[in-house]
């Protein structure tokens, strides 16, 4: 298991939760200034340099479960407030999306360049912007994108997309644009690139002065597929797929796959069981995620809204309240990782808003 994973990870998803939420809240025609807010908000929140600084050290990789709790705070960090279906389905979203990119790769080095223009698009939501002050921050994360993984051996990159292979394996969710632009098959699974080439190589034949008499190319009849079962995308991996003005993209049909156009709207996300039962559960706050106890939440505004992302959700329970459950750490390795990042963040002054816990003096400060 890599240990320079979770950077990916993490920027990669948050990009895709900014396209998400972005559509969304123009779907949903927020006012612009909120809208604004919301996105300007969780940039600064995902990409505080605090934040990244410890999110690029190395470290194991976390479980589904844990790095969800991180991206419910992100989505929260400004005055969105998401119901817990909402919040399930864009966590669905963003990790069909990630997922697919990385299935599609067929060259290591397309991690790095999916996550570069990962982080070129969102600056190109913030930059169009009223308020561009999150803008920035998305160049210092780039440059560490840059730093870490372009001079790294094969061997490594590797390793780091095994382990991102590792964390997606049994995630399986289908998606209503995926369905119908050919990124799924009906069954819910990735269309990937063919493995095949059309010619396996080429026989030259040269005369007796060594002159070039002639070139053949062969092929491998036992590899004799259709082309239209490896359909590939055409836009970019790494693209804002749900940009409304982009062209639509119609695939060829696929035996056994018929692509019976739209689904409905209590279909569009559909998981495979319950994977939130665990944090759904008392366990949950025990097992909070490190990283995501180092985000710089505030408190929640005074002028907060509640956000029907979906449009299908009930918005009687909200995910988020400004009461924030407990933070348990059990003795361990990451004690000192903690206390140094404790005193980094310059919190003490918190403790006398609150019992001293680490949830409330991040929320206070």
């Amino acid at each position: 298991m890599s240990q320079l994973t979770m950077p990916l990870l993490v920027v990669n998803l948050g990009c895709e939760m900014t396209y998400i939420l972005e559509q969304r809240l123009k779907a949903q025609n927020i006012p612009a200034d909120k809208s604004c807010k919301v996105l300007n908000d969780v940039i600064k929140t995902m990409f505080d340099p605090g934040y990244v600084d410890k999110l690029f050290a190395p470290q194991d990789m976390y479980s589904v479960s844990q790095t969800r709790k991180i991206f419910d705070r992100l989505a929260h960090s400004s005055i969105m407030r998401l119901s817990e279906s909402s919040m399930d389905k864009l966590f669905d979203l963003m990790m069909m999306g990630f997922k697919y990119q990385l299935l599609c790769s067929t060259k290591l080095e397309q991690m790095l360049e999916i996550s570069l223009l990962h982080l070129a698009t969102v600056r190109s939501i913030i930059e169009s912007l009223p308020d561009r002050s999150a803008a920035p921050l998305i160049g210092t994360v780039e440059a560490l994108i840059t730093k870490t993984y372009k001079p790294m051996p094969m061997g490594q990159l590797h390793l780091v997309r095994q382990t991102l292979l590792r964390f997606f394996q049994d995630k399986r969710v289908k998606v209503s644009l995926f369905l119908q632009e050919g990124i799924q098959s009906s069954m819910g699974r990735i269309i990937l690139p063919t493995p095949h080439n059309k010619y396996v190589g080429t026989a030259t034949t040269y005369g007796l002065e060594g002159s070039l008499e002639s070139q053949d190319k062969l092929k491998l009849k036992s590899a004799s597929i259709q082309a239209t079962e490896f359909f590939v995308h055409p836009a970019p991996l790494g693209t804002n797929l749900y940009n409304k003005e982009r062209a639509q993209v119609v695939p060829p049909p696929r035996k056994g796959d018929a692509i019976t156009g739209p689904l409905k709207p209590e279909e569009e996300y559909r998981t495979m069981g319950d994977e939130y039962g665990e944090r759904r559960g008392s366990a949950g706050g025990s097992e909070f995620a490190y990283l995501s106890a180092l985000l710089k939440v505030k408190a929640p505004a005074a002028d907060n809204f509640k956000l029907n992302l979906f449009g299908d959700d009930d918005m009687g329970v909200p995910v988020s309240t400004g009461k924030v459950s407990s933070l348990q750490f059990a003795a361990g390795k990451k004690d000192g990782h903690l206390a140094g990042v404790m005193a980094d963040m310059k919190l003490g002054e918190g403790k006398a808003k609150g019992d001293g816990d680490l949830l409330d003096l991040m929320d206070n400060a």
